[in-house]
């Protein structure tokens, strides 16, 4: 009986000490990107497109290329560039829409930004 009190009497103190201890700090063993992804000049979009997609506003439907592209949310980004969601769609399939991100970069050029994952069913591009 005195056994059971004091063990019942230090579970409060134990079940304190864990809360008043820090979590462990973690760290990565390997990074997620081997290295910052980079806009160049070859994916910014032509003269044409870039007029479209600053001057329209969300819900704005255009063809270039055989790409049906569908303007959507205009949002600032993490990097605070001005950016626009893009829909896109091969005009000749029934294929489901690709949903990418357009953003003003330093030069003030529209640029399709790339991809963190790849998707390999899924290249569709204004060919730019």
């Amino acid at each position: 009986m005195k056994k059971n009190k004091v063990i019942l009497s230090l579970i409060p103190f134990l079940i304190l000490a864990g809360c008043a201890t820090p979590p462990p700090v973690l760290h990565a063993t390997r990074a997620l990107i081997d290295e910052p992804i980079k806009s160049t000049d070859t994916s910014a979009l032509p003269k044409h497109l870039s007029e479209i997609f600053e001057s329209q506003t969300q819900g704005y439907t255009g063809q270039y290329n055989n790409i049906e592209f569908t303007l959507g949310k205009q949002y600032t980004s993490a990097l605070g560039e001005s950016c626009k969601v893009v829909y896109l769609k091969k005009s000749d399939q029934l294929a489901k829409q690709e949903r990418r991100a357009a953003c003003k970069n330093a030069n003030q050029q529209w640029v399709i930004t790339p991809q963190v994952i790849e998707n390999k069913n899924n290249q569709i591009s204004f060919g730019a």
